[in-house]
């Protein structure tokens, strides 16, 4: 009987291998192929912090108790190096800033060299009916504030909605 099982259990292990086989596709073949452009992110963030201390010459001040809660969505894009430059350029003149003269010596600064793709981490901008997650969005929250060695609390803090909408996050590698 044990024989008949395990008999079974491997011609079934074996239909389920072959079933689930990887086929070779052609060079041509693979051409014709179109895939989805990108990767979208969902979270519901819930972050608990227990202290975030400070301390100078022996004093110090205490931010305990510290949450992060709310939802976010990013997406994930690979750019090439003109769609990487453009997006740079574009965010350089939102902020007031000359790209001709600073797009350089920024992709200078950072190592890009002018070629490579990147990686783009994007929160993108709600609007219309998606506009009411804001409500939604992060917010942080110290409990309270103290000085060192067990000082009276100077109160909380509370950061709501934690709007990242718009932020764009570029990653690349160095030569």
């Amino acid at each position: 009987m044990n024989m008949l099982k395990l008999t079974a259990a491997a011609a079934i292990a074996a239909a389920s291998l072959s079933a689930s086989a990887m086929t070779a596709i052609a060079d041509q073949d693979l051409s014709a192929v179109a895939g989805q452009d990108g990767v979208s992110i969902a979270a519901d963030l819930n972050i608990n912090i227990g202290a975030f201390t400070y301390t100078d010459s022996g004093a110090s001040v205490s931010f305990n108790n510290i949450t992060v809660r709310g939802l976010m969505d990013m997406t994930i894009d690979v750019l090439g190096a003109a769609a990487f430059q453009t997006a740079l350029g574009t965010s350089i003149a939102t902020l007031g800033g000359n790209a001709t003269t600073i797009l350089p010596a920024t992709a200078a600064a950072l190592g890009y060299n002018g070629v490579s793709d990147v990686v783009q981490f994007a929160f993108p901008a709600s609007v219309g009916a998606e506009a009411d997650a804001h409500v939604v969005t992060p917010t942080i929250t110290v409990g309270s504030i103290t000085t060192g060695n067990g000082g009276a609390s100077f109160g909380g803090l509370q950061i709501k909605n934690l709007d990242l909408q718009g932020t764009k996050v570029w990653m690349f590698g160095h030569p």
